[in-house]
């Protein structure tokens, strides 16, 4: 990663240096004033501004420059916003200047658009996968950007070819893409993704799939409300972790208060983690016998003042996305799948969304497909 990054930023800072060396045959008040309106002099400056480590000065005047018309100072300005501020503040900043003229729409590439999601929303041209014996749950991937379409394809091969996940009755549908700059997937590291996901309700509405699988931004994934959050770059091993919470898999480490208050109550029966007093209700459950199982302290519910125990010795890959999916975890979500109608679908949430909006048709429309997948929740808030 590093070596990549290296490259990529070569030409950029070699130009910052050639730049740099050139002799000031003006007063720096005189090439502040002929950068106004003189491209060349923007990119001196810029350069320079560079160079001294200025790096919001550097941009300021490489977008000057691409606003009078220097196609070179607008590849610079692209790098270095998007090194500085990440790709969707890029995104957006490109789509203002195209939209108010200040750059032309021909000095932009069609790979350029594409890398920022600057591009029309529908089919991103990567067909679904229907498994052999059929659809117990079907999700729709969407990307944003160049970078999560490119990933998507490698995940998708890659879930076919794994031993285990190849074994699940789970079907996806042709890609989609959206706009970045319409869904501003957050880009923090240290933070769990956030979407605006009410552009999606088109697609959501057209109620083929009762999951959605959102590849975009950067950031910490998750999953809530029919919604598998996924950063870009993710790998199939942080898939797996996400779509196991899908079926209501639950982290076997310390989660925060609100979700350990959440989670952690006597009625709720979880396939991976439970609480003493629930041992028989959870083997009568999940058809099991006590010799199935080997229960083992974990912090998942220490927040709310619980022992919890996952129901294997081994640590997996609800503790840490990157190790295992043992044997017993496959065959319980192998049980669960068989009945999908238990799992929340996301149209259930986007009828919440138009709840909120007072959309009352639109609450109907995605409540009623709520419960045609048999969400009996759905089904209750329907009865007269």
């Amino acid at each position: 990663m590093l070596l990549s990054k290296k490259s990529r930023f070569t030409g950029f800072f070699a130009f910052a240096l050639l730049t740099a060396c050139q002799p000031l045959r003006d007063s720096q008040s005189e090439l502040m004033a002929q950068a106004e309106t003189e491209p060349a002099a923007a990119m001196r400056l810029a350069g320079q501004r560079l160079a001294s480590g200025e790096y919001d000065a550097a941009l300021h005047w490489f977008r000057h420059a691409a606003g009078l018309g220097d196609t070179t100072a607008l590849r610079h300005a692209l790098q270095l916003q998007q090194r500085q501020q990440g790709r969707l503040a890029t995104a957006q900043w490109l789509q203002q200047q195209l939209a108010q003229g200040v750059i032309a729409p021909q000095a932009v590439s069609a790979s350029e658009r594409q890398a920022l999601g600057l591009w029309q929303a529908g089919a991103a041209g990567i067909a679904g996968f229907r498994h052999r014996q059929g659809c117990q749950l079907t999700i729709q991937p969407v990307v944003t950007q160049l970078a999560g379409k490119d990933n998507w394809q490698q995940l998708l091969q890659q879930w076919q070819q794994d031993s285990q996940l190849s074994q699940l009755a789970v079907c996806f549908l042709p890609l989609q893409q959206v706009p970045s700059t319409e869904l501003a997937c957050t880009e923090q590291s240290s933070r769990l993704i956030s979407c605006h996901y009410q552009p999606l309700a088109p697609l959501v509405a057209d109620g083929r799939f009762s999951q959605l699988l959102l590849l975009a931004g950067r950031g910490k994934a998750s999953y809530n409300n029919g919604i598998l959050q996924l950063p870009d770059n993710a790998s199939l091993a942080l898939l797996r972790h996400e779509f196991m919470h899908v079926l209501g898999f639950i982290d076997e480490y310390r989660l925060p208060l609100a979700s350990a208050q959440q989670l952690c109550q006597p009625q709720r029966l979880h396939p991976n983690i439970l609480l003493a007093e629930q041992t028989e209700a959870y083997l009568q459950h999940w058809q099991l016998a006590a010799a199935d199982i080997s229960l083992t302290p974990v912090e998942s519910c220490a927040a709310a003042g619980q022992q919890a125990y996952r129901v294997l010795a081994e640590p997996n890959v609800m503790r840490s996305f990157e190790l295992g999916l043992p044997e017993l975890y496959l065959q319980l979500a192998k049980h669960i799948l068989s009945q999908p109608e238990q799992l929340m679908p996301v149209q259930y949430y986007f009828a919440y969304l138009a709840r909120q909006q007072q959309n009352w048709a639109q609450w109907q429309h995605f409540m009623q497909q709520a419960s045609d997948w048999g969400y009996a929740d759905a089904q209750q808030a329907l009865a007269p």
